[in-house]
């Protein structure tokens, strides 16, 4: 997990199903799931296009640094056994701001980043736990992925690779002999509950000679959302909405950096024939260039209709900012 304030690009997916079923002691409105497909011998980004239940919500009554406070939810009870929490506002100015919860009072939760400036009592917000090896893979690997036969990494499996929050990744892979998930390099440790928050964008590396589709369920979150970029990096991350969201109607015109195709910030979507097409916002330059979304190296084409598929990379040329998604117009009303 990103250590500052953390939340992804509020786009799309390449989403087979949205069915309208809402859990029965949650707000979300709407579930469903969404395939992806690990390309043969080939690493390939993915992402996780809906996110867990919500555990808890309410409405905030105080706050500090760090801590937030509903005297109305008993947190001991309502989130008890659960682990990788993550707390999001969902109303106000800044709603879908996020960060992950580091500690659990009866009515107070402890979070990793300051909301303080970003909330205010009379705000409501939902708690989730982020999604795990298991809760994606399953806890015996029921999406398929080609296992090791070894209890340690011997270089035959697929491997997915997960965001560590301080800018590397863990290796993890499904280990028959072991009966379970490890993680390159730590031995017999189970690496099951290894936590995938809703702004981490998945590489898996593919080992086989066939493609494999997996399935990845949850719910639908409408709230906009934040994420961290800085200058000079190129950031993978997941697209966090379902089919609809485009280039044009993802509102990312008006927080990226806008130019020519070197000096623009670049959206990077990942491709059919496993490479990339680079798009970016072209400022006006009459007679030749209109302003818009473009394709690096398409020249003036209008590229806004663009469709994301599941995770994308973000390459920032801008400052380092926190960078505001906004749902496409398709969950207006939700």
């Amino acid at each position: 997990m990103n250590k500052s304030l953390f939340l992804i690009g509020t786009m799309v997916a390449a989403v087979t199903n949205l069915m309208g079923q809402a859990p029965s002691t949650v707000p979300s409105k709407l579930a469903g799931f969404h395939k992806v497909t690990a390309r043969a011998w080939s690493t390939t980004l993915v992402g996780v296009n809906f996110v867990r239940p919500v555990l808890a919500s309410g409405k905030l009554d105080a706050e500090a640094a760090n801590n937030l406070t509903d005297n109305n939810v008993d947190f001991n009870v309502a989130l008890a056994g659960q682990s990788n929490l993550w707390l999001e506002i969902t109303s106000g100015t800044n709603k879908g701001i996020a960060s992950p919860i580091t500690a659990i009072a009866q009515r107070v939760l402890t979070t990793e980043d300051d909301l303080s400036g970003f909330s205010a009592p009379g705000d409501t917000y939902e708690v989730r736990a982020a999604h795990t090896i298991t809760s994606l893979f399953g806890a015996t690997n029921s999406a398929g992925l080609k296992p090791c036969p070894t209890a340690t990494w011997n270089g035959s499996a697929d491997l997915v690779y997960v965001p560590d929050g301080a800018g590397g990744y863990k290796y993890v892979f499904y280990s028959t002999a072991a009966a379970g998930w490890r993680e390159v390099n730590s031995g017999a440790a189970d690496a099951a509950g290894t936590p995938v928050y809703h702004v981490d964008g998945l590489w898996i590396t593919r080992n086989d000679f066939t493609n494999l589709t997996i399935t990845f369920t949850g719910s639908l979150r409408t709230t906009p959302t934040f994420f961290p970029v800085a200058n000079g990096t190129n950031l993978p991350l997941n697209t966090v909405y379902p089919t609809g969201s485009t280039l044009a109607n993802s509102g990312l015109s008006t927080q990226v950096l806008q130019g020519t195709e070197t000096t623009a910030d670049i959206v990077w979507l990942p491709n059919a024939t496993g490479g990339w097409d680079q798009y970016y916002y072209a400022t006006a330059s009459p007679p030749s260039v209109t302003a818009g979304w473009k394709q690096v190296g398409q020249g003036d084409v209008d590229k806004g209709s663009t469709v994301f598929p599941s995770a994308f990379s973000f390459e920032r040329r801008g400052v380092t900012a926190n960078v505001k998604m906004v749902p496409n117009t398709i969950y207006n009303g939700l």
